[in-house]
């Protein structure tokens, strides 16, 4: 199956959206882009849930390795043993690479409906300017609409998105899996 074949199924729900507000084409065209940012955040929301669902476990034991080899570097600096804090550092610092680029996978799992929402929105709206910057006769086209209508409802979205009926779920897994990972020793002890 190829991309404009694809593209030819979804046209029709895609579109209606932006055909709701017709008689008013400036409107329309923010209000259906808006709607397709937020298919985007759910799709992507959603995907990336699924994605934690699958690896949840993964991402608990990396989670609890971290803490654990940072408290064990922390409990060696306060025993003034330098060879078990060093290498218990370095393995601190292992784990937390790994969790953080985890995290940032994760993250990018969310992001995938977008460069297609930017393909069919190519093939409907390309060429066609929505504003333009004052003084230097910059044309903004449907990209300006959609990211920056994505950034801000997806900061919405976050906002509220526990109070969600999967989302919330998967709230409270992550807050669990925080809890049994064990609290991190602070330096200050």
């Amino acid at each position: 199956m190829t991309w404009t074949l694809i593209l030819s199924f979804l046209d029709p729900v895609l579109i209606a959206p932006y055909r709701l507000l017709s008689p008013y084409p400036d409107l329309a065209f923010w209000f259906g882009t808006l709607v397709l940012a937020l298919v985007c955040i759910v799709l992507g929301e959603a995907s990336m849930a699924l994605v934690y669902l699958v690896n949840r476990g993964y991402y608990a034991r990396l989670n609890r390795e971290m803490i654990r080899m940072h408290n064990i570097s922390v409990d060696a600096i306060r025993q003034k043993n330098k060879s078990v804090y060093k290498s218990a550092n370095s393995w601190a610092n292992e784990y937390f690479g790994k969790v953080f680029f985890a995290q940032a996978a994760l993250f990018a799992v969310s992001l995938w409906p977008l460069p297609f929402a930017l393909g069919w929105m190519q093939q409907r709206f390309a060429g066609i300017a929505i504003a333009t910057v004052p003084g230097i006769d910059w044309e903004l086209e449907y990209p300006f609409a959609l990211i920056g209508g994505y950034i801000v409802l997806r900061f919405l979205f976050s906002r509220i998105k526990h109070r969600l009926p999967l989302f919330d779920r998967i709230e409270a897994m992550h807050k669990e899996d925080a809890q049994l990972s064990g609290e991190l020793a602070s330096w200050n002890e």
